[in-house]
């Protein structure tokens, strides 16, 4: 039998964001929005910590990327080769 041990979970660490008028309004909104749905209280600083953790968990290039599921010289630490632009055939500076 194989045992399952639970990962120990890490302190909750601060973090301040400062956010645009127009979004933190959004997100009253969306809180206003959840209340009615569900009724329950919400508060802003819950609901930014929950999308955060969905956003990351849906994220699938981010899953693979910490799978190890990329180029090998991007792996290695080798960046990509970036492309020049040309303007008029001629490689721009």
């Amino acid at each position: 039998m194989k045992l399952k041990l639970k990962q120990k979970e890490l302190p909750p660490v601060q973090l301040r964001l400062v956010v645009p008028a127009a979004l933190k309004e959004k997100l009253d909104h969306y809180l206003g929005f959840v209340h009615e749905r569900s009724g329950r209280e919400v508060d802003a600083r819950e609901m930014a910590v929950e999308m955060l953790a969905q956003f990351i968990v849906s994220d699938r290039e981010f899953r693979r990327w910490q799978r190890g599921d990329r180029p090998q010289a991007e792996a290695d630490g080798v960046p990509p080769v970036q492309k020049r632009t040309q303007v008029n055939g001629h490689a721009a500076s």
